[in-house]
């Protein structure tokens, strides 16, 4: 267990909630590794090898996200489990919201995260299905 990196964790969503906030895939995209795995509900998992791939999957997320009304990203209920010194799998609860606050859609996640010169990476995220 390596707590000295937690604060790069909180890092990690504090900035996920700043570039979700402009609706831009690439920018999304900057806060992952490669290759990435995102395991969605069912049968979905999709695996990307370059930044212009996952960029792409982000915006299609975000152009929906925007149709729907929703204008900001919360993240709640972060839970930490340190697997060593070089990785840990971060679980939060997400909420999208509108301009007045109230919520649109929302889902909890884990991201595989590791940590590269001080920073978080996702390398790998699992939805909560089912919950």
């Amino acid at each position: 267990m390596d707590e000295r990196q937690e604060p790069a964790v909180k890092e990690f969503f504090q900035d996920f909630v700043a570039v979700f906030s402009s609706f831009d895939g690439d920018r999304v995209a900057t806060k992952f590794s490669f290759p990435y795995m995102a395991k969605g509900p069912g049968d979905v998992c999709h695996v990307f090898d370059s930044r212009i791939q996952l960029a792409e999957y982000f915006q299609s997320y975000l152009d929906e996200y925007y149709s729907q009304g929703c204008r900001e990203c919360r993240y709640s209920n972060l839970s930490l489990n340190w697997l060593g010194s070089e990785s840990v799998v971060a679980s939060v609860t997400w909420n999208l919201a509108v301009t007045s606050g109230a919520t649109v859609i929302s889902w909890s996640e884990s991201y595989m995260l590791t940590f590269v010169n001080g920073r978080a990476f996702a390398f790998a995220t699992v939805d909560h299905v089912g919950e």
